[in-house]
Order: C-alpha cells, then structure tokens, then sequence
C-alpha cells in the first residue's frame, strides 16, 4: 500500500510539506532514539542542504518488516542547480529532512544504506522552454518516516 506522507498512519501528525532538506549519511555521528522521535547528531562542521523546490511529495510503502521511501521535488534548472552536481549526488547516500507547515521536523531513511538519489531533466523540448528537474530520493529503511528533535 503507497501513501502520501501525510496520511502515512506512522506520520500521522505531519502537515504538508514546507521544506525539504538533505545530508549524506557520512555526514551523520549518531541517531538516537528518544521516545518516539529522533536526535540527529551531525558530525562536526556537516550541514543538511535545503532543496528550493516548486512541488515535493512523500511516500512510504511498508513491506513486511522494511519501508520503502520515495521523496520527490520538482526544482527550476535556471541559475538554481547545476546538472554537474546532481550528477555528483548519485554516487552518496542520503537522508531527508522535511519540515512541514506545523514546523515539525521528520527524517526519511537511516544511516546504515542511506536513500539513493537520482534525477530527470524535465525540459519540454524546446529551445527556449523552461528547465527545471525531477529530484527523487529513495530506499529502504527498518523505520518509517520519524518525528526529529530539534
């Protein structure tokens, strides 16, 4: 069963997406469990990169003991992304951070495989049409999408 994030029964609370944010795992020192949310400790000097994005959606299928997460963004191309960089993010391994309209933090994926990440030019063909991109994070964690503290 595929739901959006927001009527995602483990995130129940979450209310639309405001901001989308990523990190690498290499960039994470720990996460801890507390309660039922989770501390993310970054390692010294790592910073989350926000994603400027014109429409984002949040998914997650649970498979047996697994959850399969699926973070898209639509992004304009024109002086906000370089395809260069993009093109470098496939090789790492990510986890996200959304903030939704409530200003609740949630992380989507762990740290032990990270969310893959690819891309898709969604120019429309023609010489002067509108660049933007297709940004997909996905995977397979144990958890589902976590309330964070912050």
């Amino acid at each position: 069963m595929s739901t959006n994030i927001e009527k995602n029964p483990f995130c129940s609370a979450m209310a639309g997406i405001k901001t989308l944010h990523y990190i690498d795992i290499k960039d994470i020192a720990s996460l801890l469990p507390l309660g039922e949310r989770l501390d993310v400790h970054l390692s010294q000097g790592a910073a989350w990169s926000q994603i400027h994005f014109s429409s984002a959606t949040c998914n997650s299928e649970q498979d047996g003991n697994v959850f399969q997460h699926t973070v898209e963004a639509t992004v304009p191309g024109k002086g906000t992304v370089s395809p260069r960089d993009l093109l470098e993010m496939c090789f790492g391994r990510y986890l996200v951070k959304v903030v939704d309209n409530n200003g609740m933090w949630w992380l989507v994926g762990d740290n032990e495989e990270g969310l893959r990440f690819t891309f898709q030019d969604t120019n429309d063909g023609t010489a002067d049409g509108d660049t933007s991109y297709k940004l997909v994070f996905t995977g397979l964690s144990l958890w589902p999408q976590m309330q964070m503290v912050h």
